[in-house]
């Protein structure tokens, strides 16, 4: 990792890092092993923590590829995140840190030694404006940063973190350790803890709402909030519409990538997914732990059941029962689609044969 985009803590034992993931080592005796920094199979030393995730692969099937036991032998970590089943799988010279989930472990531990040089600057820029109504709950843990603009009665929250050219409009509540990137437009919206906002993103703006008649078109007022729970996350250059009447929510834990458009009115659970260039029509409500994929469209008024998938580039045009998995325009079981291009595949081989 690079030191001048990140802090780096200078290191830990072994042992404390064993109790930072609630693991247990494989050898007590290398629990004051000082750890430095951590690694990868490729690349990795005396001194690093690596992990090892295998899915649903065993150890009796990786013991009969000779070169993924060569690659293991050729590691030279300190130590390794592991399941327990397979331990066994580690050359000697590694100390096994036994763990549930080494992957979740691993990106743990990236918070623990690196954290963002940005993100740790507190204090308030003389070139922000903030509005006098505004209400802090510990001024001295925010970061303002220049040309931000904070109107009349927002509140924010301790550990803030605004940057510079973001503009916060009227009335919006932001919760403890948010985070809004530069150029990112906040209205109508309020928030819970740690939240964050990437750069260039619009969150509370019109939603789409027009009435049309032999008049053309009128305006409809858009008059709901967006709440974001906690641990939501927007990527860069992605818009949440306002509702309409009632409020557009995004549930806690979901996490929306770049270049996205949610909708007036819409309902999205906890813990979904939101791939790059997706959208969800107005009104349309996703439950919990929704997967869609990127370039996926959902069209509006729908209900998606809980933990469905859509995949990359489909079309959903009807309510999705929960657990359903779907690909294709319009989309469908994602059984019926695969054969529905092989046969289209066929069909075109058997065409050039003629």
């Amino acid at each position: 990792m690079d030191s001048r985009f990140f802090d780096i803590e200078s290191s830990f034992a072994l042992g404390q890092i064993a109790m930072l993931v609630n693991g247990t080592l494989s050898d007590e005796a290398k629990k004051d092993l000082v750890i430095t920094n951590l690694g990868s199979l490729e690349s990795s030393n005396e001194s690093s923590v690596i992990y090892l995730a295998l899915g649903n692969a065993t150890s009796a099937l990786l013991n009969k590829s000779g070169e993924y036991k060569e690659k293991l032998k050729a590691i030279k970590a300190g130590a390794c995140l592991i399941r327990a089943e397979n331990v066994e799988l580690l050359p000697p010279s590694i100390v096994a840190v036994v763990v549930d989930d080494p992957k979740a472990s691993f990106i743990k531990l990236t918070n623990v030694f690196y954290k963002d040089k940005a993100l740790q600057m507190k204090g308030i820029s003389s070139q922000a404006f903030i509005d006098d109504s505004v209400k802090f709950a510990n001024k001295e843990s925010v970061h303002i940063g220049p040309f931000a603009v904070i109107e009349e009665g927002v509140e924010i929250g301790e550990n803030c973190y605004i940057a510079s050219g973001a503009k916060v409009k009227a009335g919006v509540k932001m919760g403890n350790g948010c985070v809004i990137k530069e150029n990112a437009v906040i209205s109508h919206t309020i928030m819970g803890n740690n939240v964050k906002i990437g750069e260039g993103s619009c969150i509370g703006g019109d939603g789409f709402g027009w009435h049309s008649g032999s008049f053309g078109h009128m305006w409809v007022p858009q008059l709901g909030r967006v709440i974001l729970e906690d641990n939501v996350e927007v990527g860069i250059n992605s818009s949440i519409d306002r509702g309409a009447i009632d409020d557009t929510v995004i549930g806690s834990g979901t996490k929306i990538d770049n270049i996205i458009q949610i909708g007036h009115n819409c309902k999205i659970g906890k813990n979904c997914i939101l791939a790059a260039m997706s959208g969800v029509a107005g009104s349309t409500i996703l439950e919990d732990w929704v997967l869609i994929g990127a370039a996926a469209g959902v069209s509006g008024h729908l209900r998606i059941g809980a933990g469905s998938q859509v995949g990359a580039g489909a079309g959903v045009i009807q309510n999705l029962p929960p657990k359903s998995v779907v690909s294709g325009y319009p989309a469908q079981p994602v059984s019926d689609f695969l054969k529905q291009a092989a046969m289209l595949r066929r069909m075109v081989k058997k065409k050039k044969i003629d």
